[in-house]
C-alpha cells in the first residue's frame, strides 16, 4: 500500500504542475507583447509535463489495478481498459483516456509544430479527465 500511496502522491503532485503550465501557456498566448520562441518555450513545457502526467497516471492506475485484482497489466490501454472494468472511469472518460495515448504517442513519436500545437490545445481536456480520476482512484478507496 505503501508503494501505492507515493505513486499517488507523485500523480497529484505532477498534476497540479500541469495545471500550473496550462495557466501559463495560456497567458503566454494571451499576451500581446510575448514572442513566438517564449510561447514555444511555454508550449514545449506544457507537453513535458503532460508527457509525465500521463506516465505517473497510468502507471498508478496499474499498480491500482494489482491492488484490486491482483493481476499485473503492462499496457496503458489495457490499465484503462481494466479501470473501466472496475467502474473507476466510465465509457466516456475511458475514450478520453484512449485519446491521451494517442496524444501522448504523438508528441513522442513525431515533432511538428502544428501537432505540437493540437496537443497543446487538448491538454486541458486531459488535465480534466485526469483530474476526476485522481478523485476516483485515491488509494483511501482500497482501505474502505
Amino acid at each position: 500500500m505503501e508503494k501505492l500511496e507515493k505513486k499517488y502522491n507523485n500523480l497529484v503532485k505532477i498534476h497540479r504542475r500541469l495545471a500550473t503550465a496550462i495557466e501559463k501557456y495560456k497567458e503566454a498566448l494571451a499576451d500581446e507583447n510575448a514572442d513566438c520562441e517564449t510561447i514555444d518555450l511555454i508550449r514545449d513545457s506544457l507537453i513535458k509535463r503532460f508527457e509525465l502526467t500521463y506516465d505517473l497516471l497510468w502507471k498508478y492506475l496499474r499498480e491500482y489495478v494489482i491492488a484490486v485484482r491482483g493481476v499485473a497489466i503492462d499496457s496503458p490501454r489495457k490499465v484503462f481498459q481494466e479501470c473501466l472494468s472496475l467502474g473507476l472511469t466510465n465509457r466516456e472518460e475511458t475514450v478520453q483516456l484512449v485519446d491521451l495515448i494517442e496524444d501522448r504517442n504523438l508528441t513522442t513519436h513525431v515533432y511538428d509544430i502544428d501537432l505540437a500545437n493540437k496537443v497543446a490545445a487538448d491538454i486541458q481536456k486531459h488535465h480534466d479527465v485526469i483530474q476526476a480520476i485522481i478523485m476516483k482512484a485515491s488509494p483511501n478507496t482500497l482501505k474502505k
